[in-house]
């Protein structure tokens, strides 16, 4: 277990590359859980991505995480040891194709450490992080607006569809695993960045997704998860920052998606919103 990983993140300047590890063994900090989405050769994959301890983000694929054992499943914050090789067809230096089976969660990372963990990936904007060739970005918005549209009953349905085709896939050796439901609302976070620039991505957010499902299992209706949400998001709280995690698509590199939605405490509020 990586448990030993202790002490603070070192960040490398900006296009380092992170060098290969024996074995091409390393750790990261995971920072992002994506919606699953059904996948031809995988059943199902979630996009996970995290940084390494020198600083350098690292994109994980495949992980099949639902077909995991409960001891090898991780969670935001938790660092995560794992073997890796280059992957096939996706050039993005981030990008790691990982072994499954190698997959080893470690320590959580305590909520006083996670700002000065992430300050230093932020990025005013996706089009500084291209400039940079980044594929992956960290985005502290100046506003943001949650907004939830009610999906049309046929676009659920083919959701619904896509994910048990890809299911007919499962191997032998493949652990049962209960047909994912999408969520029935199309979530998108307006938000302007630093650089002045308006942009309206849908939101890849598991945690966000989980979150709704959650709520309506105790009994909350849907417009109360959609208002709690909404103010989870969008509410400016004393001591509280939110980032946004946005990642390109590998065969269209110029497509930027939201990927996640970090919500970080500030042990001293008022720091500059750029880490310099």
């Amino acid at each position: 277990m990586p448990s030993n990983i202790s002490g603070p993140i070192r960040h490398a300047p900006p296009g380092a590359q992170q060098p290969q590890h024996e074995g091409n063994r390393e750790a990261v900090l995971v920072l992002v859980k994506a919606v699953p989405r059904p996948s031809k050769g995988y059943r199902e994959t979630v996009c996970c991505a995290g940084v390494t301890a020198s600083g350098a983000w690292r994109r994980l694929y495949p992980v099949r995480f639902r077909q995991l054992v409960a001891e090898q499943q991780f969670a935001r914050w938790q660092w995560v040891d794992y073997t890796w090789q280059a992957p096939r067809g996706d050039y993005r230096r981030e990008s790691r194709r990982i072994e499954e089976n190698t997959l080893q969660p470690g320590r959580i990372m305590p909520g006083r450490d996670r700002l000065g963990a992430v300050l230093p990936l932020l990025r005013a904007s996706t089009r500084e992080a291209s400039a940079q060739g980044e594929s992956l970005a960290l985005i502290e918005p100046r506003d943001i607006t949650f907004k939830a549209r009610p999906k049309k009953p046929q676009v659920i349905d083919a959701e619904r569809a896509a994910f048990r085709e890809a299911a007919r896939q499962q191997s032998l050796l493949d652990r049962d695993v209960s047909d994912f439901e999408p969520c029935p609302y199309a979530v998108a976070m307006a938000f302007t960045d630093q650089d002045g620039t308006r942009h309206a991505p849908q939101c890849g957010d598991w945690e966000t997704t989980a979150t709704f499902f959650n709520m309506r299992k105790r009994g909350s209706d849907d417009a109360a998860i959609i208002a709690h949400l909404r103010a989870e998001f969008t509410e400016q709280r004393h001591g509280r920052r939110i980032f946004l995690a946005m990642g390109t698509v590998a065969k269209r590199p110029r497509q930027w998606l939201l990927l996640g939605v970090l919500r970080v405490q500030d042990a001293a509020p008022g720091q500059l919103a750029l880490a310099v």
